[in-house]
């Protein structure tokens, strides 16, 4: 099997909050090197400010090959052009639902998971990819214990990609790639980093070595 069939890709997930400088950051993450997703989470009560903050950012990142997703709201996902939906909460949206969405070419991802059985129920519905974590806890140096379990487990079982929220430590982060975590879910390592496009350089390189070493493994 080829390198590129170990490697795991970043998850780039925005700040609930954009501090006012985000614009630059933004334009320094995308040119740090490979980012597989981003998915704009953010204050969506007002829901013309949030479609005019995030239209140039979803422009911008698909013009770098970057997937766009929108927190739980299908139909603001479709007024931005973005990709696709990311849901936090897998009853929010049914089988009939989910199908609409991919049949007009929509990614639809599922988070809310914290059991096996649960995510056993998800993947029948055939989604992109299922997440892992919790987008709405405050970032940690380690992963939280349960994300690690179900991520490694469904990584190493299962065909449909997941996406795991990683720890802000480069312990929790290098863990989960090693388990074979398809997209390594990101978000305060980045943005508040003092450059985030060296930051992004950075995992990456972590990312090749791993899977180099998978791939040297399996030979």
């Amino acid at each position: 099997m080829a390198f590129l069939d170990f490697r795991s890709r970043l998850f780039l997930i925005t700040l609930r909050d954009l501090p006012e400088d985000f614009s630059e950051r933004f334009a320094s993450a995308l040119a740090g090197g490979d980012i597989g997703c981003l998915l704009l989470d953010g204050d969506q009560s007002d829901e013309r400010a949030f479609q005019d903050m995030a239209a140039p950012y979803v422009q911008t990142a698909q013009s770098a090959n970057v997937a766009v997703l929108v927190a739980d709201d299908s139909r603001l996902a479709d007024r931005l052009d973005a990709d696709g939906v990311h849901l936090t909460d897998p009853k929010e949206l049914d089988e009939d639902g989910q199908a609409k969405l991919a049949d007009r070419g929509m990614i639809v991802g599922i988070g809310g998971i914290n059991t096996r059985h649960l995510a056993l129920q998800v993947g029948e519905r055939e989604p992109d990819y299922l997440f892992f974590g919790r987008t709405d806890r405050d970032a940690t140096e380690e992963t939280h214990p349960k994300t690690v379990t179900l991520a490694t487990w469904w990584a190493q079982m299962m065909k449909i990609p997941c996406v795991a929220l990683s720890g802000t430590s480069d312990e929790a982060f290098t863990a989960l790639a090693e388990a074979g975590v398809e997209f390594l879910a990101v978000r305060e390592q980045i943005w508040t980093a003092e450059d985030p496009g060296a930051e992004v350089a950075r995992l990456n390189t972590i990312l090749d070595a791993i899977a180099h070493k998978r791939a040297e493994a399996a030979a």
